[in-house]
C-alpha cells in the first residue's frame, strides 16, 4: 500500500481529489488530505509518505516549498504539482525541486490518474524485488555465523529434523557437510584462563582456536565450529568427498576415531604453545546420524564429567554408552529446555508432543532422582513464565501451585504428568482468550472515539495512533477481527448518522456535514448520494413526506442541495 498526501487549499478540488482516488481500488493507496502547507507538514512529521500531490499557488508556503521541505524528511518521496497556470517558470521550479510530474488542473482526472500511476511504477521499481533481495542477501550474510549457530544448537538439544529440513537449512546457512551423512563430534574445553585477559578476549581466543584445528582439519574433513559457552565448544567433521565419475565417494581414512584423536592431540599442543591456554578435548568414538546428536552429546559431557586421573589437559575417547537405558532417559531430559521456547512462541503442538515424550520415559521407581529433576525443572519452568507474564495470581486462583515442586503431594507419576498437562493447557487457552481480548478491546475503543468524533480527523493514522498501533498492522487486525475495513465502518457511521440528523432536527445541510467532518457541502452531497442513491435535501422531504403520508415532492423541480 502506497500513502498519497493530497494538499490544496481550495476544499473542493482537495475532496474531490480524495473522492476520486477512493474509487481506485487498483491502485493500493493510502489517502491523506490537508488544505494548506502546514497540515501537510503535521502529517508528514508523524508519518512517511509515499506521493505528495500538491497545488503550487498556497497562500504562506506554496506548493514548491512545500516539496522542499517534505523532501528533507522523506528524501524517497515523489511530488506531483497541480497549477491552474500553465507558467514555464513554475515548471522549471518543480523540476529542480525534483518534482515528477506537473498536472494543469484544466486538464481533467486522466492525467492526474496518470501521475500517481506513474508515481507508483517509479516507487516499485526502485524497491524491486531483486534489489530487495540483494539487500537481503547482505544482511544474511552479515547474520550467518549467528544463524547457523542457533541452528546447530537446536539439533544437538534435539530439535526433530528430517534429512530434507536439515538440506534446505544446510543451504541456506552454508553449513558445510552433508544433510544426509553420519557426523564426527569433538568436544572441547578451556581448562583454564590465562590471567591477562581483557574484556572481549575470549571470543578472541575462542576464534583462535578454531582456526588453529581448521589447519590441522581442512586437508582431510570439513568442520564446523560451534561456541556452547565462555568455556566449551565443539566441531561437528565430516571426511571430505572425491568425485569418481558422477557419483561422490568419502575420501577412506585409516582408523577415522584413532586418526581425528591424532589431529586433536596436535591441536591440543598448538593451544598451549602459540595461545598459552590448558585445552581438554573428548573425540566421540565414531560418527553418528544427525537425529542421534544429543545422544552423542550427552555421552561427550559425562565422559567430561567423570574425567580420567588429570582434570586438566585430558584427551579422551568417548565412553560406551550406559546398557540401562538411563542415558536415553537423561537426553530426553535434557530436551526439556525445549519446552519453554514452544510454551514462549504457543506452539501447542510441539509443546504437548515433547512434553507427552519426556514424561512417558521416566519409571519414579529405578529413576527417582530422574522424575525429581523433571518435575523441579518444569516447576522452574512454568514459574518463570507466569512472573514474567504477571499472571501468577490468576493461575493461582485455577491451580494449586503449591504443587509445582513436591512431588509428595501429587501422589504418583501419573498424578505429576496429569497436573502439569493440565497447567499446561490452562497457559495455551489463556494466552488465546488474552489475544482475543486485547483484539476486542482495540475495536471498542476504536469505535468508541470514532462515535464520539465523527467530525474530527478519523484518518488510519491518527486511530493507530489511538490504540498505539501502526497504521498498516491496525488496518489489518481491525478488519480480521471485524469483516470490514476501518474506512467501510466509519463512512456506515456517518451515513447513519446522517440520516438521524436529517430527519431528527432542522440543520441545514451545510451544518449537519460539518457535524460529520465534511467542510465541503457538495463533497458531502456526493458522499451521502454515492451511498443513498439520494442528495440529503432528498431524503430529507423523500423520508417526511413518506412518514406523514403525504406524496414525495418532484425532485425536478425541488430546491437543489447547492442552495443551502
Amino acid at each position: 500500500m502506497y500513502r498519497l498526501l493530497i494538499v490544496d487549499d481550495e476544499p473542493l478540488i482537495a475532496e474531490g481529489l480524495v473522492e476520486l482516488f477512493q474509487s481506485m481500488d487498483n491502485l493500493d493507496l493510502d489517502i491523506y488530505r490537508a488544505h494548506h502547507a502546514a497540515g501537510a507538514l503535521a502529517i508528514t512529521t508523524q508519518l512517511r509518505m509515499d506521493i505528495v500531490l500538491t497545488d503550487i499557488e498556497m497562500p504562506r508556503m506554496n506548493g514548491i516549498e512545500l516539496a522542499a521541505e517534505i523532501s528533507r524528511q522523506w528524501p524517497k518521496c515523489r511530488t506531483i504539482f497541480l497549477t491552474g497556470y500553465n507558467n514555464f517558470s513554475y515548471i522549471q521550479s518543480s523540476i529542480r525541486t525534483g518534482a515528477i510530474d506537473y498536472v494543469l488542473k484544466t486538464e481533467g482526472d486522466e492525467p492526474i490518474i496518470a501521475a500517481v500511476s506513474k508515481a507508483i511504477e517509479q516507487i516499485a521499481e526502485e524497491w524491486n524485488y531483486d534489489r530487495l533481495i540483494d539487500k537481503a542477501g547482505l544482511q544474511l550474510a552479515a547474520a550467518l555465523p549467528s544463524l547457523r549457530k542457533d541452528y546447530l544448537l537446536e539439533l544437538l538439544q534435539g530439535e526433530p529434523t528430517s534429512r530434507k529440513t536439515r538440506e534446505s537449512a544446510f543451504n541456506d546457512l552454508q553449513v558445510p557437510l552433508q544433510p544426509d551423512q553420519s557426523v564426527l563430534l569433538i568436544a572441547g574445553r578451556v581448562d583454564q584462563w590465562r590471567g591477562d585477559l581483557k574484556q572481549g578476549d575470549k571470543a578472541l581466543f575462542h576464534f583462535s582456536i578454531h582456526n588453529i584445528a581448521e589447519e590441522y582439519f581442512s586437508h582431510s574433513f570439513q568442520s564446523v565450529h560451534v561456541t556452547l559457552d565462555p568455556e566449551r565448544f565443539l566441531w561437528l567433521i565430516q571426511p571430505k568427498s572425491a568425485m569418481e565419475g558422477d557419483e561422490q565417494q568419502t575420501v577412506p581414512l585409516p582408523n577415522l576415531s584413532t586418526y581425528v584423536l591424532g589431529l586433536v592431540e596436535t591441536i591440543q599442543s598448538s593451544c598451549k604453545q602459540y595461545l598459552k591456554l590448558q585445552c581438554s578435548f573428548v573425540v566421540s568414538s565414531e560418527p553418528c546420524a544427525w537425529e542421534q546428536l544429543p545422544e552423542r552429546m550427552e555421552r561427550l559431557n559425562l565422559t567430561f564429567i567423570r574425567g580420567l586421573g588429570l582434570d586438566t589437559e585430558m584427551l579422551l575417547t568417548e565412553r560406551p554408552s550406559v546398557e540401562d537405558g538411563t542415558q536415553d532417559v537423561s537426553i530426553k531430559v535434557k530436551r526439556i529446555q525445549l519446552l519453554e521456547q514452544y510454551l514462549e512462541h504457543r506452539d501447542r503442538t510441539k509443546f504437548f508432543q515433547l512434553y507427552e515424550d519426556v514424561m512417558a520415559a521416566i519409571q519414579p521407581s529405578m529413576q527417582s532422582g530422574l522424575a525429581l529433576e523433571v518435575q523441579y525443572r518444569l516447576g522452574a519452568i512454568f514459574m518463570s513464565y507466569m512472573n514474567r507474564s504477571g499472571q501468577l495470581q490468576y493461575f493461582a486462583e485455577i491451580l494449586p501451585l503449591g504443587k509445582l515442586f513436591t512431588m509428595r503431594e501429587l501422589g504418583s507419576w501419573s498424578e505429576v504428568t496429569h497436573y502439569f498437562r493440565s497447567l499446561a493447557e490452562v497457559i495455551f487457552a489463556s494466552k488465546q482468550s488474552e489475544n482475543d481480548y486485547e483484539s476486542d478491546e482495540i475495536v471498542r475503543r476504536v469505535h468508541e472515539y470514532v462515535s464520539a468524533n465523527l467530525d474530527k480527523d478519523l484518518s488510519l493514522n491518527r486511530l493507530a495512533d489511538l490504540v498505539f498501533l501502526a497504521p498498516f498492522y491496525f488496518s489489518r487486525l481491525y478488519k480480521s477481527k471485524t469483516g470490514t475495513s476501518i474506512t467501510d465502518y466509519i463512512a456506515e457511521l456517518r451515513i447513519q448518522k446522517a440520516k438521524q440528523l436529517l430527519l431528527e432536527t432542522s440543520h441545514k445541510v451545510a451544518d449537519i456535514g460539518v457535524m460529520l467532518g465534511y467542510f465541503s457541502p457538495p463533497y458531502f452531497t456526493r458522499f451521502f448520494k454515492k451511498a443513498t442513491q439520494l442528495t440529503p435535501q432528498e431524503y430529507r422531504d423523500t423520508v417526511k413526506m413518506s412518514l406523514s403520508g403525504t406524496a414525495a415532492p418532484d425532485n425536478s423541480t425541488t430546491k437543489g442541495d447547492d442552495e443551502w
